[in-house]
């Protein structure tokens, strides 16, 4: 795992040399008020997907797009595409839910498992070097999220 870590600094280091790593040996946890099948819940990837009628993430940024898409609750695999150059696609152009599990958890709604999902799911680029346009945009999703009443949000990052 360390050696890893220092690989994926330096090749960081020689893209973006101005980028601070830092490692996280811990993240805050909120505990569940209620049990998952009282939950509504929604998907958030790191994946670079949107619609097809949306505008792609910018790739050529250097800093990295620190913006968002929206994903409906009723979308389609074939309404979606991937705009992310820093990871192999091979697997999620077989199977969306390697990065964006919708039907995995909308059979979990069927079987009683979860209480619900939300009619929005949102997708942002991993691969982000300055990160405070990021964070900002994280906290929006997050405060439109309360206000739909999402009780989950289930994090898929690439």
């Amino acid at each position: 795992m360390l050696n890893s870590l220092v690989l994926t600094r330096k090749l960081i280091q020689t893209k973006y040399p101005s980028f601070e790593y830092t490692v996280f040996d811990s993240s805050p946890v909120t505990p569940m008020a209620r049990p998952l099948n009282e939950c509504k819940l929604a998907l958030l990837t790191t994946g670079g997907l949107h619609l097809k009628t949306d505008m792609p993430f910018d790739t050529k940024f250097l800093e990295g797009d620190c913006s968002y898409r929206l994903l409906p609750g009723d979308v389609r695999h074939e309404d979606i595409m991937v705009t992310h150059e820093s990871y192999d696609h091979k697997f999620i152009n077989e199977d969306l839910n390697c990065v964006f599990p919708i039907d995995r958890m909308k059979e979990y709604v069927e079987e009683g498992k979860l209480k619900s999902l939300s009619g929005e799911h949102y997708s942002f680029m991993g691969h982000i070097y300055v990160t405070g346009p990021l964070l900002e945009n994280a906290a929006k999703v997050g405060r439109r999220l309360k206000e739909l009443g999402v009780d989950i949000a289930f994090l898929t990052p690439t």
